[in-house]
């Protein structure tokens, strides 16, 4: 700074918080009387702001009142940014681009910056496997292992083609052969056919290696969705809980890699970086509903009903096992055609159960848009969240303003503002008055102790879907004896037994 004794109204903003309240230091002045002493530089530093420097505070305010609050647990990266956005405002006035539009065009930058960084080889990939090249100035990382596979990465990426080698330590060895790949959310997500049964289509998670489960957020949400679901799905296995309209586990295990493998036992692991991948496979494969949305348009009122029903028998099932779903959202439910009857029917199938509270130490994942009220103000599930949350995701898919929110807060006192007003009521009454009854039910219970009636729900669904008045009617759709896949199923090595 000393060197650029021109620089005279140019000032730096230094951001001080702690949990509960946070102010920004706006720090300027003149450099040319900065005398800069190299034996002690933070002392000539402390010296020119005392004497010269002209130091402002903002007013101190509670951030986290409009930002969230650290003790929900969502301090973080984005709320830190936020904070500096809104208190740098105060000092210099609104920005030319507001916020909305920044992230409008955020998607855009990011595809431009990987297609200028070699990070993707396809449209599918989040990251590569392999990273490759020197380019445009780009900091790497030197690897003087001429061997691809050892290179130190967290993330595996799959190749249409690509055959894996699961290791299943109760049924033995599984090849599966990768056929595509999308994203899906946090994971990676791939379909592929078993080399047994080559006909059938399924759902291959791909996990994070145990090494990356601490320095990484993004590698702790793998672990979730391949590991911690798969010990979940064993658990509607066990108790068995079986319905067309629940994930169907087909294998889980750890990922054998190419060449020698040095473990010492077989739960163990080597020091190649795809030794003790976990992989869990599923049935069926679907669109995610965010997806469909997007592409289609809002759903009619047939498609709304046919969801809204699928959704609550499934829950009903997983409720049977003292199971709640916890991550209700338009990437957790796929729809699935089931070609099997004289129709072809649309089934709407909620997947990715890697949040499910088991015990009281777990937590629920945080949806600002789609999370209850009692999950996002206490962390916690109350026996109405997965209903309450199917009630957000109606209202989406039916064409629901759904504004985005960027704090806990926020996203509370649109959910207050919604109910104590019934938009969400009434939106949905143009949908179908049944789904506007079921919204009002479920208001009645956010935030209770009450469980849920599943039963009656999916009774009066039953009947304006299908135009049935048996009251035997959801049963008949909800049990569907199990497959012969289910003579594939084993329990992942990471967990069996008790843990989580």
């Amino acid at each position: 700074m000393n060197k650029f004794r021109t620089i005279s109204n140019d000032s730096v903003f230094i951001m001080v918080f702690d949990s509960k309240f946070g102010a920004v230091i706006k720090l300027g002045g003149d450099l040319s009387k900065l005398e800069l002493n190299t034996a002690d530089p933070y002392q000539s530093v402390v010296h020119w702001i005392k004497c010269h420097a002209e130091v402002l505070v903002s007013s101190v305010e509670r951030i986290w009142n409009t930002l969230g609050n650290a003790n929900w647990g969502d301090l973080g990266t984005l709320q830190v940014l936020l904070a500096t956005f809104y208190s740098i405002i105060q000092w210099n006035g609104p920005p030319r681009k507001s916020i909305s539009s920044l992230a409008s065009a955020h998607s855009l930058r990011l595809q431009k910056r990987r297609i200028e960084c070699h990070l993707a080889e396809n449209e599918n990939a989040m990251a590569p496997y392999q990273q490759v090249g020197y380019q445009h100035g780009e900091i790497v990382e030197l690897d003087h292992s001429d061997n691809p596979l050892v290179k130190n990465t967290s993330h595996l990426k799959l190749k249409q083609g690509e055959i894996l080698l699961l290791e299943d330590l109760q049924q033995g060895q599984k090849s599966f052969q990768i056929k595509e790949s999308f994203i899906g959310g946090n994971y990676f997500l791939y379909g592929a056919i078993s080399l047994d049964y080559p006909t059938q289509l399924l759902t291959l998670y791909v996990g994070s290696h145990p090494s990356r489960l601490e320095p990484s957020w993004e590698d702790m949400s793998l672990w979730y969705q391949v590991q911690r679901q798969t010990k979940v799905l064993n658990i509607l296995k066990h108790q068995g809980v079986s319905s067309k309209y629940l994930p169907e586990i087909i294998a889980s295990g750890r990922l054998l890699h190419p060449g020698p493998c040095k473990k010492q036992s077989p739960s163990g692991r080597c020091d190649h970086p795809w030794c003790g991948t976990p992989i869990l496979v599923t049935y069926p494969v679907g669109e995610p509903l965010s997806y469909i949305v997007t592409r289609d348009n809002p759903f009619s009122s047939d498609d709304a009903l046919r969801c809204c029903r699928d959704c609550l028998v499934a829950l009903r099932s997983a409720a049977t096992a003292n199971v709640q779903h916890g991550d209700i959202s338009p990437e957790n439910i796929i729809r699935v055609f089931d070609v099997q009857g004289t129709r072809n029917k649309a089934l709407y199938i909620p997947i990715s159960w890697g949040h499910v509270v088991l015990e009281d130490r777990d937590s629920p994942a945080i949806n600002l848009q789609f999370s209850s009220s009692h999950a996002l103000q206490h962390g916690k599930l109350c026996p109405a969240s997965d209903a309450e949350s199917l009630v957000y995701l109606l209202y989406f898919v039916s064409g629901g303003t759904m504004q985005q929110q960027d704090s806990i807060e926020s996203a509370l006192q649109w959910r207050e503002r919604s109910w104590a007003t019934r938009s969400i009521q009434q939106h949905l009454g143009e949908v179908s008055p049944l789904l506007k009854a079921f919204s009002d039910y479920v208001d009645s219970l956010c935030g209770t102790p009450y469980p849920v009636d599943y039963d009656i729900w999916v009774k009066r669904l039953n009947r304006a879907v299908d135009g049935s008045r048996s009251t035997d009617r959801g049963k008949m759709i909800e049990e569907v004896a199990m497959t012969l896949r289910s003579e594939n199923v084993a329990e992942s090595s990471g967990t069996s037994g008790g843990g989580t």
